[in-house]
């Protein structure tokens, strides 16, 4: 099985903090995010809006829903790092949910360092289930013996117990099963060459697992990298990976048509949605609003190119 990437230094430094009592669990449910989260706010809250870019991801929405809300480049997906346990609780949130198992767990051991209680279940719960994700039992045992103290956590502790040493069952786990069969069977060092190029990785070895496809994407458009999301669509488009393209990829393949001409139909966009997309850069060049198309990608490169 896969290496697995907890060191014992690590492990020794939690397993002498002092358990504290701790929160009883409660589920996160990304249709309650979502719904509580208005798309007419315009003031940013990074931390608010990674949550909600991971609730569209856990419900299949992120690359055709992101443009309905305003976002802030990348960061409204992986947010600065800086050393607080909130930061650490997000990103390895984000990384979880888009199949980079070993950040994943990375920013969990960081989130549970920085803070202020002795433990922090939730990420003690991430690092039970990242260890049985890369096989590494014995770790996962010294975990789960950790969270089986916390008050209102034994049973969830117990739950992943009968996991241990039994790759089957792991497999089989809706959850973790899918997560580790986003590990690629190739050892790589984490995001030295980028998220994105490990996401391709990712791609490449699961393309199954469509998380991964749409959180590259919109971090492309995100950040307005055009040439790499072409590159994205030109590998991946037409494969198990991306059969078809979500929203805001079809608007983009739209404006790639402008410097390739026909693209859009080579990618399958629909010619309603080009007409849409001739209607925006007419208004534009009329000097209309094109308020209509608040929700689309095109709005957004728009506010963007004019800051």
């Amino acid at each position: 099985m896969v290496k697995y990437h907890i060191t014992i230094l690590l492990l020794l430094s939690l397993g002498l903090m002092t358990a504290c009592q701790g929160d009883p669990p409660s589920p996160f449910s990304p249709e309650e995010v979502i719904t509580s989260y208005s798309d007419n706010e315009t003031t940013v809250d990074l931390m608010r809006l990674s949550r909600l870019n991971l609730a569209l991801a856990e419900t299949g929405q992120l690359a055709d829903k992101v443009f309905h809300y305003t976002q802030a480049g990348s960061d409204g997906i992986l947010v600065p790092w800086d050393m607080t346990a909130e930061a650490g609780e997000r990103l390895s949130d984000a990384y979880w949910s888009m199949g980079h198992v070993a950040y994943s767990q990375r920013m969990a051991f960081e989130a549970n360092v920085m803070d202020e209680r002795d433990v922090n279940p939730r990420m003690v719960k991430r690092l039970i289930e990242t260890n049985l994700v890369f096989g590494a039992y014995p770790v996962a045992r010294k975990y789960i013996d950790i969270l089986g103290k916390e008050k209102g956590w034994k049973k969830v502790a117990e739950g992943y117990r009968r996991l241990l040493d039994d790759d089957a069952a792991v497999e089989a786990d809706p959850v973790l099963g899918a997560k580790r069969k986003c590990v690629p069977e190739k050892d790589f060092i984490s995001l030295v060459r980028g998220i994105d190029e490990d996401l391709k990785d990712i791609i490449r070895f699961n393309p199954g697992y469509h998380k991964a496809i749409e959180y590259l994407g919109v971090i492309y458009l995100l950040d307005c990298e055009m040439d790499k999301f072409k590159e994205m669509l030109d590998e991946f488009y037409g494969t198990e990976a991306l059969p078809e393209l979500p929203a805001s990829f079809a608007e983009a393949a739209c404006m790639l048509s402008e410097i390739d001409r026909g693209y859009w139909k080579r990618m399958g966009v629909s010619s309603e949605m080009y007409k849409k997309y001739n209607d925006f850069k007419s208004r534009l060049e009329n000097g209309l609003t094109p308020d209509k198309y608040k929700d689309t990608f095109w709005y957004y490169i728009m506010r963007v190119n004019s800051l």
